[in-house]
């Protein structure tokens, strides 16, 4: 007999308080709950696996609930996403559904409203685990390795293995120049920029045997790089 697959949740909330609140009602719901308080500590939680569902404060120090949201629209569309907010202007509503809400709900949130919704969410995740989806690219930081989806083994560096990880986790899977230079620890100059060409060109190549014959990694030309992989951290 299967055991039931628990529903994956985080929780962002820079509110402590609240964030210990709800995390204790859904821990004794008994979903497995995982809380951060910004999304540069939530980006460290995506590390350990996928998120069934997310539930998202917009006012957050850093980087605000909306780009966050679209950040998981565009690398994890299956994720659903509650976003919990005092703002109750229907502007400010329509612009959360186009950056990727499922669920829009305002502080103070009812704790049986917010269940609710949660097991209605659930319904529709249990239905995708089931049916077949592309298969990923795993990429194991511990090993420092990436699996096709066919099985063939690449061994990455370390610095490799890291960027890729810090590319998919990236807005659109795409970090500009000037982020990939202080990564490498190169200069601002053209000669800089050449060294930088020249890495990307051998991550590319050290992967693009093992494709089906798709792009890696795109070169932009307003300025940066693009992870063209499905990704999966293991």
């Amino acid at each position: 007999m299967n055991t039931p697959v628990k529903t994956r949740i985080a929780l962002v909330e820079d509110y402590a308080p609240h964030r210990e609140e709800l995390e204790a009602l859904l821990t004794m719901e008994g979903f497995e709950t995982h809380a951060a308080d910004s999304g540069e500590s939530f980006d460290d939680l995506r590390i350990t696996g996928a998120f069934d569902i997310v539930i998202l404060d917009l006012n957050l120090p850093g980087e605000e609930g909306l780009s966050i949201a679209r950040r998981l629209q565009s690398t994890s569309p299956h994720t659903r996403i509650i976003m919990l907010t005092g703002r109750v202007r229907g502007a400010d509503k329509i612009q959360g559904y186009e950056s990727g809400a499922d669920i829009y709900l305002t502080k103070p949130q009812r704790p049986k409203e917010l269940l609710a919704v949660i097991r209605a969410l659930t319904k529709r995740i249990e239905p995708t685990r089931d049916s077949t989806q592309p298969p990923a690219w795993q990429l194991c930081l511990r090993d420092c390795t990436i699996t096709s989806p066919e099985g063939e083994l690449i061994v990455l560096t370390q610095k490799e293995a890291s960027l890729l990880q810090r590319m998919h986790l990236a807005p659109n899977q795409t970090l500009d120049t000037s982020a990939l230079l202080d990564y490498f620890e190169l200069p601002l100059t053209l000669i800089g920029k050449s060294r930088l060409a020249g890495k990307m060109s051998r991550l590319r190549h050290k992967i693009q045997p093992c494709t089906s014959g798709g792009p890696v990694l795109r070169a932009l030309r307003q300025d940066g790089y693009q992870l063209l992989l499905g990704i999966q951290l293991s």
